[in-house]
């Protein structure tokens, strides 16, 4: 597929009604409680709004309507949720006045912070950046080159370093949406089942910084909906595609710079600096003998994450795991594509054999481990995304 059109989706209200509610009603599962756990459902909201958008059906916005309204009136009803409340009302009022019941863009309340692993992994994962270092391009060519910029020509471009490509999606227009992205990848109801899309929305970065978000972040996101029926989008299956995205990109920084793709691999390991950046509490917290990377890191922060500890760990732990082998959770043939292309970098990388070996150290089962709870209010939603293999993908705080 690749095209740049709505064809593919369904016009039919009903579908689309039913596609919104059950989505919505989904993203309520989340591996979190309290303030977490309400930023987390509202930020799964907004992206259930967008794909409403995207599909220009009223009765898509009814479906969302009619699940966060019956989710405010309980005891453990959503009243706010941040960051993410304030993208969710702006989407909303696409449709039209944003409805009271909507939670609204005030603080959720104290989240408990990251705990002492994810710490020691983001020390590992800025020290693997300081090491990596491109070699001499032997064409001349610094990675990345001149293009057409739009989503399907990053989509293809990003095939070469995508261990499991695929073309199995469509691309939508998403220039009306400017301000009120942030996850562009989702599956939508189409004409004829499930359809895997893109929204093509401009983001205000250097060109070849977006091809590294859509040709191979949000490239190997579409590649695991191809790859998979279970539930990656939200709560503990978002966990497993981010981590599956963010192991798909170090993969690429090793292999760019192996190549000389100089430019290409500055901004790899920028993109992982800036997830070690965006964990919540980084800036307040000090680390010894701090190197490049972890200077860097402090350029970053990502406020719609800052309530959300859980997920933003999993973009430097989850990844770490996936690379040690832990390949629980993950398609098995995503697990071996991305396994066989990370041997075969570790093969000629000293910095990756080293990050494989101590996150594997670090990452030794501990009897301590237990995963984190379902919200209250997610407990009756569960069931829609057990076994999709994705438990494994709770991450661990402490």
């Amino acid at each position: 597929m690749g095209a740049l059109s709505r064809r593919a989706l369904t016009r039919d209200p009903a579908t689309a009604r039913e596609w919104a509610a059950g989505r919505a009603a989904v993203a309520t599962a989340v591996p979190a409680r309290g303030a977490e756990a309400d930023a987390w459902t509202v930020r799964g909201w907004a992206e259930v709004t967008l794909g409403c958008a995207v599909l220009g059906l009223p009765a898509a916005f009814d479906g969302l309507d009619d699940v966060v309204r019956a989710t405010g009136v309980r005891a453990t009803g959503v009243r706010d949720g941040g960051r993410g409340a304030s993208r969710l009302r702006a989407l909303r009022s696409l449709r039209g006045p944003v409805p009271s019941f909507y939670p609204g863009p005030a603080s959720p309340g104290e989240v408990a912070p990251v705990g002492a692993l994810t710490w020691r992994m983001c020390e590992l994962l800025a020290g693997f950046c300081d090491a990596v270092r491109p070699a001499p391009a032997p064409d001349g060519r610094t990675g990345g080159g001149p293009g057409r910029d739009s989503g399907r020509a990053h989509l293809r471009w990003g095939e070469r370093y995508r261990p499991t490509p695929s073309r199995d999606h469509v691309i939508v227009p998403g220039a009306a949406f400017s301000g009120m992205l942030w996850r562009t990848w989702m599956r939508l109801p189409g004409r004829r089942g499930p359809v895997n899309a893109l929204v093509d929305g401009q983001r205000p970065v250097p060109g070849l910084q977006r091809r590294v978000w859509r040709g191979i972040h949000d490239g190997a996101h579409l590649d695991h909906l191809a790859a998979t029926s279970g539930e990656i989008e939200f709560g503990a299956g978002l966990l497993a595609a981010e981590s599956y995205a963010m192991a798909v990109e170090t993969v690429a920084l090793v292999e760019s710079a192996a190549r000389g793709e100089r430019d290409l691999a500055g901004w790899l390991r920028l993109g992982l600096v800036e997830r070690i950046g965006r964990v919540p509490g980084f800036r307040e917290r000090s680390f010894t003998g701090e190197g490049p990377a972890l200077r860097e890191a402090r350029r970053f922060r990502a406020p719609e994450l800052e309530p959300l500890p859980t997920l933003s760990a999993v973009y430097v732990t989850g990844a770490l795991r996936l690379l040690a082998g832990d390949g629980s959770g993950l398609a098995d043939r995503l697990h071996r594509d991305l396994v066989a292309r990370w041997r075969a970098a570790c093969a000629t990388s000293a910095p990756a054999r080293t990050l494989t070996g101590r996150a594997g150290e670090l990452l030794a089962p501990s009897p301590q481990a237990h995963p984190a709870p379902l919200s209250d209010r997610a407990r009756t939603t569960a069931s829609a995304t057990s076994g999709s293999g994705t438990e494994r993908w709770t991450a661990q705080r402490g």
